[in-house]
């Protein structure tokens, strides 16, 4: 063809993202503008017919209500049949309610059973010493369960059925970034691998986790609960507590041990083998299905023909190894995922070869003598046992389970390790040393979602949320306790430690680009120069075996396994330890110690149930509001958008009553930032009218009135997810029995982000319109950096002179932040960055080292 003059395609704006399917979709790629593309759950409505019974079977929603009620609240047979006669006694029955006892409640519940998949038990035998072992699998069919949610109308519109590509262009080239696991490359891989068989064919994601819990006080009595999720569901709902969430799908049969068999490799093979004999089973229609596909009409009346396969097994080492079929520590290989030897698990530099299925696989189905196979597989690290995933397709086993950031950084590498050597180190500068920091532990500002503690040193809870408001607190408090010349050691810690939160921060992100993960990987890189540096500081008497730590080596596959799987919050185990509890309580209040595994099954069919009906009974409640007009969230929203008390993204709440300037500045007396208080609010409030063109009154009278606010919201966009969220600040003398100032980043005429201590929080009236202002400290007076703060990342900043306080409009508030003092040096703070994603980024461009590694 000759050359012709073609239209040049305009480059794209800054921001711009572009969505590029799977070929097998049949889409074309998409470009939108930032502000088009949203990423959020306001998705389509289902199509539902508003006067449906969706209470049915129960003969009314009251009898549903009832019989749900008792079951959230664990009530057992003999509570449910006293309440019952005890609302009898006080109320008359103005809905149809013919309950007259547990057995009629219990019955209503059965027929219910018949629109749900329900637990069973089914037996199978595993040989030891040449005898059949008989096991019970208690559990529901994991494929009529997800057929279940996908045929629902209600989770139709959300369901993700093609591989995307996610891209966003900085102004130069397109940076590919990750969040759902439909983005990653797993799910990409496996839809072309089914494109092959069947062009309709659609991917299916399966996220599975399991452990074993403790159900009684002292542990005698355990429960090993198998949850499942489907991956093609988004994360807020996949990993919520209702519709489409995770359930409990089955209970994984515990071998008892036997004292004369213990540690025997015979009966850790035999013990294995039970396990992976009940997943083969529990598993056996994923299988079946994985290969030729289940043609299904789905929620939203189209029919597909789905593939299920295994997208990732969440849980911790341990587990990790059982499902692997791993050695674990005491063999030659110990990580699941790799061929890295032991005894090198510190060096994060060397790079090892991945594990694939067929290697072991062909080992232990190949021919040759048991003697022969087991020398083969101790090399590797591997077990002789057939493991029971294999069966399904498009799934390895080693590169579906998942790094998992509670487990493994949480309360595994913080908790467990950095935070006791930091504790050593603190018990080797004596008392005074640990009062000190214990006390600026206290000091530290309260914030809405950060855990306040008066001492961390010796307590202990299992909860990671504390565990990771705990590791950002640490540096804060400690590096004005253990300095270099104080303990060399201790110093030297301290440096890893903050690289460990830097990767703590990277690692936790919600969307990930390839430049934040590059960043990670580089951050690994230096996390291992530091630990080289703490190792030869450490004294001769004593030095900690960082080879022997497997959560040293597992954070080397962390970005693989996003960019295979998604984010790591769709690895993380903690929205499935919440239902531990659960069963627990159901354990100690709903069964008789007796048939445990079938008690807690029948129980988990309830809440399922529960939650169905629940979710539908709500969506149509929601539905009629619409049709009648009376959408509450919708009329809260403009209720917002026109109130007087709303400026931009700030909203002035907790409101008190209308003042004269004189009476606040009488009783901010004592208070320097009230010196010239109303030149100061004169400067600003003509600041402010300039620019919208009024004419500001000749000057400001002491008996003006205004009106203080000692609470307000903040709404930002994430620099992270690019999704709104709201900061929660407090400006009053006595919240919860204790002042509060919070401090924030405003933005100043110059354009530069400045931090600031609320004074005052206060709405202006002029010409009858509202101005919200705020009367702030400052906190940028000039300083030199020590070098402590690039050796730890630490932000310094110092306030101005209270008499130099200033009052801005409330919309330059970005965002609210937590400020540490520094009690050896005046008026300086630490900044803490730590506090979230988003703050990590914003204060980002303050450290060269950080910008470096993440190229931007």
């Amino acid at each position: 063809m000759p050359d012709v003059d073609r239209p040049s395609q305009p480059p794209p704006e800054v921001d711009s993202i572009k969505v590029e399917y799977h070929r097998a979709a049949g889409i074309k790629p998409t470009v939108s503008s930032f502000e088009d593309f949203k990423r959020d759950p306001n998705m389509p409505k289902a199509d539902l017919d508003p006067l449906s019974k969706p209470w049915i079977p129960f003969e009314s929603r009251t009898e549903f209500e009832f019989a749900e009620f008792t079951h959230e609240a664990h009530l057992n047979k003999p509570q449910v049949t006293r309440l019952l006669e005890l609302i009898k006694k006080i109320t008359a029955q103005k809905d149809q309610f013919l309950f007259k006892n547990s057995d009629d409640v219990d019955r209503a519940w059965e027929k219910a059973k018949l629109r749900h998949p329900t637990f069973s038990a089914s037996k199978f035998s595993v040989d030891y010493n040449s005898q059949p072992h008989e096991f019970m699998l208690h559990s529901r069919s994991l494929w009529e369960w997800i057929l279940q949610q996908v045929k629902d109308p209600l989770l139709a519109p959300h369901f993700h059925w093609d591989a995307q590509r996610l891209s966003k262009y900085d102004g130069e080239t397109w940076v590919r970034f990750y969040d759902e696991p439909w983005t990653a490359t797993k799910f990409a891989q496996v839809q072309q691998e089914i494109s092959k068989l069947n062009p309709r064919g659609k991917p299916l994601a399966i996220i599975i986790w399991a452990d074993t819990s403790k159900l009684s006080t002292f542990g005698s009595q355990k429960g090993h609960f198998i949850v499942a999720r489907i991956g093609n569901l988004p994360g807020y709902i996949r990993n919520g507590a209702f519709i489409g969430g995770g359930r409990i799908v089955g209970f994984v049969p515990i071998v008892e041990e036997d004292p004369r068999d213990k540690k025997k490799p015979r009966y850790v093979n035999f013990k294995n083998a039970v396990y992976h004999e009940a997943f083969r089973l529990f598993l056996e229609d994923i299988a079946k299905w994985s290969h030729v596909g289940y043609e299904v009409l789905c929620g939203d009346e189209l029919e597909r023909v789905l593939f299920p396969y295994i997208h990732i097994v969440s849980a911790d080492y341990e587990e990790h190894c059982r499902f692997a079929l791993n050695r674990g520590l005491g063999g030659l290989s110990p990580c699941p995922v790799c061929h890295i030897p032991s005894g090198v698990l510190s060096d994060l530099k060397t790079k090892h070869d991945f594990r694939i299925e067929v290697d072991a696989r062909e080992i232990i189905e190949g021919t040759g003598s048991m003697t022969f196979k087991d020398d083969l597989l101790k090399y590797i690290g591997m077990r002789n046992v057939r493991n029971g995933l294999w069966d399904i397709a498009n799934t390895d086993i080693h590169e579906a389970v998942s790094f998992d950031r509670l487990h493994a950084y949480t309360i595994g590498l913080w908790k467990q390790h950095l935070f006791e050597e930091l504790k050593r180190i603190m018990v080797g500068l004596g008392r005074p040393a640990q009062v000190q920091f214990e006390q600026i532990v206290d000091s530290i500002p309260r914030w809405s979602k950060l855990a306040h503690f008066e001492t961390i040193l010796n307590i202990e809870f299992a909860d990671g949320n504390k565990w990771d408001d705990i590791s950002k607190i640490t540096i804060h408090a400690a590096y004005q306790v253990i300095t270099q010349q104080r303990s060399p050691q201790g110093f030297a810690l301290l440096r890893l430690i903050r690289k460990w939160v830097e990767l703590n921060m990277l690692i936790s992100f919600d969307v990930q680009t390839d430049k934040t993960l590059a960043a990670y990987d580089r951050t690994i890189g230096r996390f291992h120069d530091c630990l080289e540096v703490q190792c030869a500081k450490s004294d001769d008497d004593y030095m900690k075996d960082w080879d022997g730590i497997i959560k040293i080596h597992s954070q080397t596959h962390a970005t693989r396994d996003i960019r295979l799987k998604g984010v790591a919050s769709n690895m993380d185990t903690k929205p499935n330890e919440k239902l531990n509890g659960a069963m627990r309580n159901a354990y100690h209040r709903q069964t008789n110690f007796r048939d445990v595994e079938a008690q807690l099954g029948q129980l988990e069919d309830r809440s399922m149930i529960c939650a169905n009906i629940r979710a539908h009974i709500d969506a149509q409640e929601d539905l009629i509001r619409e049709i009648k007009g009376e959408d509450e969230e919708d009329e809260q929203l403009t209720e917002e958008k026109t109130s007087p008390w709303a400026f931009n993204q700030v909203r002035l709440r907790s409101r008190q009553r209308a003042v004269q300037i004189s009476a606040l500045v009488a009783q901010g007396s004592d208070d320097a930032a009230f010196t010239n208080f109303t030149t100061k609010l004169s400067t600003c409030i003509k600041d402010l009218l300039i620019l919208f063109y009024i004419l500001l009154p000749s000057f400001i009278h002491a008996h003006y009135q205004i009106i203080e606010s000692r609470y307000i919201t903040v709404d930002f966009e994430s620099r992270v997810t690019w999704r709104l969220e709201t900061d929660r600040l407090r400006c009053s003398p006595s919240f919860h029995g204790r002042p509060r100032y919070d401090s924030v980043i405003a933005l100043w005429e110059t354009g530069s982000m400045v931090i600031c201590k609320l004074v005052r929080i206060f709405a202006y009236q002029v010409n009858n319109k509202h101005y919200g202002l705020a009367l702030v400290q400052p906190l940028n007076a000039g300083i030199t950096r020590r070098a402590e703060d690039a050796e730890l990342g630490l932000c310094r900043v110092r306030e101005k002179d209270r008499r130099q306080s200033v009052i801005i409009p409330v919309r330059s508030i970005i965002r609210g932040t937590v400020i540490v003092e520094d009690k050896r040096h005046k008026g300086e703070y630490t900044v803490m960055d730590s506090l979230d994603e988003d703050m990590y980024l914003r204060l980002m461009p303050l450290f060269l080292d950080r910008v470096m590694e993440m190229d931007v």
